[in-house]
């Protein structure tokens, strides 16, 4: 790949893409870069040149892939490391992942949010996380929480950032016992002195707010469809229920 705006440009995309572990085959590589070259103004490539900067990817820059060909005759690929990248001295994927949410929580909370500085830093980070700039964060608090306390709902936070339906297990709030439910998780909330699951409880159909210290199970709703938040309209949410002291 030469070193040109346009082909760094297509690396970053890719590099992303070979993070993921569901793989992707060279005509969804070539779909979404596309679509990104499009946005900054680059013109378009053809599937030749992503199977060379794949060809470039393993051979020139020494980095695994794993390849695997589906039931539909397709190859996917991604990075046989999680950690693997062809970017020296930068940032991860992770790490990037963690500025924008940081990001994000300050454009909301920040008395100057919305101004172009914020606006442009999310914009391009968003086109290297292929996320949209304007979603929510995902803690709201006014307080910063313990390492404990961060590690209790690590599980809950990974489901929200890859908004995935889950089967939650929690214990009865009057009595012994417990139930079970499906919910679409949104936010994790902080209301002194508790953390609370803010989700949307698909078995009863309502909107719900879940002591996280209940929670004793959580199981990934594979073959369910994630249905988005509605429930929470999130500057509302601010205003009722984090007023400034």
């Amino acid at each position: 790949m030469a070193n040109t705006k346009h082909s760094v440009a297509r690396e970053i995309v890719i590099d992303r893409l070979l993070h993921e572990r569901r793989g992707y085959s060279l005509y969804e590589m070539l779909d979404i870069v596309n679509r990104e070259l499009e946005l900054q103004g680059f013109r378009e490539v053809t599937i030749n040149t992503i199977r060379n900067d794949i060809d470039n990817i393993q051979y020139l820059y020494k980095q695994k892939l794993d390849i695997e060909m589906r039931s539909d005759r397709c190859n996917y690929y991604r990075y046989h490391s999680p950690n693997s990248t062809i970017f020296n001295n930068v940032l991860t994927f992770g790490e990037l992942q963690h500025l924008h949410s940081a990001l994000m929580s300050i454009r909301f909370v920040d008395p100057i949010q919305g101004t172009l500085m914020y606006q442009e830093l999310s914009r391009r980070m968003s086109g290297m996380l292929d996320i949209d700039n304007a979603s929510d964060p995902i803690v709201i608090y006014k307080n910063i929480p313990s390492k404990s306390s961060c590690n209790r709902f690590k599980a809950l936070y990974q489901n929200i950032r890859t908004k995935s339906p889950i089967i939650i297990t929690c214990k009865k709030e009057t009595g012994d016992g417990e139930y079970t439910i499906l919910v679409h998780p949104y936010y994790i909330m902080f209301d002194c002195p508790n953390y609370y699951l803010l989700c949307r409880d698909a078995s009863h159909g309502k909107p719900a707010k879940i002591l996280i210290s209940n929670i004793t199970h959580i199981v990934k709703a594979a073959s369910t469809d994630f249905v988005p938040n509605s429930d929470f309209p999130l500057q509302d949410f601010y205003t009722n229920h984090l007023k400034m002291d």
